[in-house]
């Protein structure tokens, strides 16, 4: 009787308190060729390089993004081909980029705010848009910076009504400037 005891209990904790006490899934640090941004994706994220066309020119963009079943999460950094004495807009970046994004998307703002980030001032908002099964949901962090011209951006979004828990601990993950983590 007692060595079965003991062998119901074996069992038990291979089946059943192994994966609770196993450790959580480890985020991957990317952080841009360029070192101009890092940020924790909860998995793998591909990398892309895309162009867009802008009211100053086509720009090339540097993306990296990670898929899931209901949601995604995107990075990327764009620098502006400026020349040295064009004078640089902030505000104007960021609407740009905030617009230019949505426009892609026929999304729309549902909330907004001033944000800072290791020195950079930006904006988070959060919008809606439709997508092929129901309403697409996110959040965007978007900062500028003058040296150089440049704009940032991480993005989660979710095909759910439900809050993703992990969107927070994504877009905190983000470092700018002199605060770029890098794999060692």
């Amino acid at each position: 009787m007692r060595r079965r005891s003991r062998l119901v209990v074996g069992w038990f904790l291979i089946f059943v308190a192994t994966p609770v006490l196993a450790e959580a899934p480890q985020w991957v640090l990317y952080t841009h060729p360029d070192k101009l941004m890092s940020v924790r994706f909860p998995s793998t994220p591909t990398e892309q390089d895309q162009a867009t066309d802008s009211p100053i020119g086509r720009l090339k963009v540097k993306m990296a993004r990670f898929d899931a079943t209901d949601r995604a999460f995107l990075a990327t950094a764009v620098v502006y081909p400026l020349q040295a004495d064009t004078p640089f807009d902030a505000k104007a970046a960021l609407d740009g980029a905030r617009d230019q994004m949505l426009a892609k998307m026929n999304g729309k703002v549902t909330a907004e705010k001033p944000v800072k980030l290791d020195g950079f001032s930006g904006r988070e908002f959060q919008f809606e848009a439709p997508g092929p099964s129901g309403k697409i949901r996110g959040i965007a962090r978007v900062y500028t910076s003058a040296k150089p011209s440049s704009v940032y951006m991480a993005i989660v979004m979710r095909m759910t009504d439900k809050a993703d828990p992990e969107a927070s601990k994504f877009l905190d993950s983000m470092h700018l400037g002199k605060k770029v983590e890098s794999k060692r």
